[in-house]
């Protein structure tokens, strides 16, 4: 019975101290925003063109972010193209769940992370058909996934700056423009993979919610190391 009662109160500490530990960092949730350039996949025949992002997330362990961000971006068609309409426009917006494995060092006010994404992205695309009500419209949802590189400042101050450079997939295989022979206008269509590739650059920042609880941790933490060091003293020895 004592046995059972020893193991299940050392169970109970290493649980209590990993609750703990996992709690040493800044789990407060943030905002996060952004703007850049989005590089076009070529088999688009688009403009490359500006976008934006906005996000909430927040740490769930010190290594470790997860972020909710949507993002929007509406170049038009490449007007050197023989056949195409540099008028019409292929608006893109979607959602997306994004991972970041920060590598965080203490003392260092920049930290890089890896970036893995998956989401929806939504494409609305026109284009020119021999009719008073032209342009006509397609409008299709796809799967897209993103994988990247970044730097982002620590939150020792109210705001952390970020700077990213991802890699997104969309996995639209129904565009007009990018599929099939040329069309009545001679617009080429030339898609050669069953997605597009964009390369987005940016820089944003990060605005965490509400106090920190750091300093209390921290606290907390020196604390424990004055413990330790006692512990480890060897006794004075009294003389007589």
């Amino acid at each position: 019975m004592k046995k059972r009662l020893l193991c299940a109160a050392l169970l109970g500490g290493l649980g209590l101290a990993g609750v703990a530990n996992a709690q040493e960092f800044d789990d407060r949730w943030y905002i996060s925003g952004s703007v850049g350039y989005n590089l076009q996949d070529n088999d688009r025949r688009t403009e490359d063109a500006p976008f934006g992002t906005l996000g909430l997330g927040k740490f769930v362990s010190p290594t470790w972010s997860v972020e909710g961000q949507l993002n929007y971006q509406n170049p038009s068609f490449d007007g050197g193209v023989t056949g195409a309409n540099s008028n019409l426009n292929w608006s893109q917006y979607g959602i997306s769940m994004d991972f970041r494995r920060h590598f965080i060092v203490d003392g260092r006010g920049w930290n890089p992370y890896l970036l893995f994404g998956v989401g929806y992205q939504r494409a609305e695309e026109e284009y020119a058909i021999p009719s008073p009500n032209s342009p006509a419209q397609r409008e299709d949802g796809n799967l897209a996934a993103k994988v990247g590189v970044g730097l982002q400042g620590t939150f020792t101050k109210r705001v952390a700056v970020r700077a990213e450079l991802a890699y997104r997939a969309d996995f639209d295989d129904q565009s007009f423009a990018a599929n099939g022979s040329q069309d009545w206008a001679g617009y080429p269509h030339n898609q050669e993979d069953s997605y597009f590739g964009d390369v987005l650059a940016s820089v944003g920042v990060v605005i965490p919610l509400g106090p920190s609880r750091l300093p209390r941790l921290f606290r907390r933490r020196r604390r424990r190391r004055r413990r330790r060091r006692r512990r480890r003293r060897p006794p004075r020895s009294r003389s007589i």
